[in-house]
């Protein structure tokens, strides 16, 4: 008996995976369904609402892992951005993201969705986020991506010298920085935590105590984009030495909450770590830091300006990684698929 047309029917979906710092990236280049008429935030705002089982499609098992992160490209509506992207993780939806902006740029031209236009070796994407303009200044050699260099979000620190009382812990100092996202910034040292621990079940578990504590009475919003939700991000900090007159080198592990330790010490972490050196006046225009993560990879940050956003001083970053594609995938799925079960995913097939 043939199969039905309900039990026939299949979604296509197209993406290039992209390693950022030993981290997975998935640039799904599938057109989707959303409504029209929105803007990149509202295309955000709907995928986390009745659109997110898309999210746990691509990053749980069995067609993903927690630690992966997804960027949708989807049409600027900037007129100076050549592409849009909606970035996904374990944590939901950020507004912006340094490593995930430098894999978006990798695989909008490795893709060919955007033309390569080199001129002695480097090129710039102006790219949307859901948080605003976002530009990529890529190198090239023998016409392959080397490094991608991204200068968006200001990163600020928001509430210095912070305090609160975690069950099981006790007392835990922290710094709230912005950097496309609420960061918890935490001196790992004084919890006694190493950086070959941060990632063990025991790290994991005391980095979302310290974030689930820090989001029961959290009502902060930002001053330009307001209510951006809870933060779900701690940057476990060891300390960072001056190894030259405004070179700073530390170590620095990204926690998304719930349960991930990135293997990259992420764009918008290092940025918010350079933002607390200058809020300390300890660091200038043109000074830069070197955050290798507890895996061993390494972004680098150079404070380029200031500014204000609100009433806060802030810094103009600018932060440099090496993506390289890792393959590019075209996956056909039946509705029958187990991968689509208890996913709320009907719209896909609209």
């Amino acid at each position: 008996m043939p199969p039905s047309p309900q039990t026939s029917r299949s979604i296509q979906l197209h993406w290039m995976d992209v390693d950022v710092g030993g981290d997975v990236h998935r640039i799904l280049l599938s057109d989707l369904p959303v409504p029209d008429g929105l803007s990149v935030r509202e295309r955000m705002e709907w995928l986390a609402g009745p659109g997110d089982g898309l999210r746990q499609l691509l990053i749980e098992p069995p067609l993903g892992d927690p630690a992966f992160c997804v960027d949708w490209i989807t049409p600027a509506l900037e007129p100076d951005a050549q592409a849009a992207f909606v970035i996904m993780e374990c944590m939901g939806y950020p507004f912006f993201s340094g490593s995930n902006t430098m894999a978006t740029a990798c695989g909008l031209l490795a893709s060919g969705y955007l033309p390569k236009d080199i001129v002695d070796g480097q090129q710039i994407l102006r790219l949307e986020a859901p948080g605003g303009r976002v530009d990529a200044h890529v190198s090239f050699a023998d016409g392959m991506v080397q490094t991608v260099a991204i200068e968006g979000d200001e990163a600020f620190v928001q509430l210095p010298d912070q305090q609160v009382e975690v069950v099981g812990i006790g007392v835990v100092p922290y710094t709230l920085c912005w950097s496309g996202g609420h960061y918890v910034m935490v001196d790992a040292e004084s919890l006694g935590v190493s950086p070959q621990r941060a990632g063990e079940p025991e790290g994991l578990a005391m980095a979302a105590a310290i974030i689930e504590a820090i989001q029961q009475d959290f009502t902060l919003q930002h001053p330009r984009l307001g209510d951006v939700g809870l933060p779900r991000f701690l940057h476990w900090m060891w300390p960072a030495l001056e190894s030259e007159s405004g070179c700073w080198q530390g170590i620095g592990g990204t926690y998304g909450h719930p349960g991930v330790l990135w293997r990259c010490p992420t764009g918008t972490g290092t940025a918010a770590r350079l933002a607390m050196l200058s809020q300390q006046e300890r660091s200038a225009v043109g000074a830069r830091i070197q955050n290798t993560s507890p895996a061993g990879t390494m972004f680098e940050a150079t404070l380029r300006g200031h500014g204000r956003v609100g009433d806060y001083p802030s810094i103009h970053t600018r932060v440099v990684g090496s993506p390289q594609v890792l393959g590019e995938v075209r996956l056909e799925l039946p509705i029958t698929s187990p991968a689509l079960a208890g996913r709320d995913l009907d719209w896909l097939f609209a």
